[in-house]
């Protein structure tokens, strides 16, 4: 992986958020990852670290599109596949072992969510985004398309991958499961 002078990039502890930002106003950094066979783009600010997939646990009741959680700092991360929340039905590249998350920021003390990709394939300084008509947009997630080479990668909006209705219930099934697991926390002594 390599920036765009050839360089290879160096991941601090692999988070995005410790490179530093291109020069220019009409410049944007991006990842590109890959997902069910599909090059897809998101904004580098949009994430907050790039992880290993860890083992993820089984969340009781959770809706189908979770594909599992796992603790990142005594804190619950709940795994979103992104080729589910897109539709996409190709097969994954690679095997698990090798996939990434995307931790994705929280929102004062929301729950944490991450989007699993099969692999974060390159990060880079993108010319100013083209928009997409909206009836080419997967469902309105590309938010535009930017130049990789010869190919138009559609670039996603993390804030538009899930409906209002469904954050809100994720939200709601995150709060409860996060409050039920600290039943079982030991006691702070005191």
């Amino acid at each position: 992986m390599g920036d765009e002078t050839g360089q290879p990039c160096h991941y601090s502890a692999m988070s995005p958020t410790a490179l530093a930002q291109p020069d220019g106003a009409a410049a944007i950094t991006v990842l590109l990852v890959r997902v069910a066979g599909h090059s897809l783009a998101l904004r580098q600010s949009e994430v907050v670290e790039i992880l290993p997939l860890p083992r993820l646990a089984a969340v009781p009741d959770a809706p189908p599109i979770l594909a599992g959680a796992f603790s990142l700092a005594g804190q619950a991360v709940f795994v979103l596949p992104l080729a589910g929340l897109l539709g996409l039905s190709g097969p994954a590249e690679g095997t698990a072992l090798y996939h990434h998350l995307l931790l994705l920021p929280a929102k004062g003390s929301d729950a944490r969510f991450a989007l699993c990709v099969d692999r974060v394939t390159d990060r880079l300084a993108a010319e100013p985004p083209q928009p997409v008509p909206p009836g080419e947009s997967f469902n309105g997630c590309v938010e535009a398309e930017i130049r990789h080479g010869d190919a138009l990668v559609p670039l996603l909006s993390v804030q538009r991958l899930l409906t209002f209705y469904e954050r809100e219930k994720l939200l709601a099934f995150a709060a409860r499961a996060s409050s039920r697991d600290a039943l079982f926390q030991p006691a702070e002594p005191g």
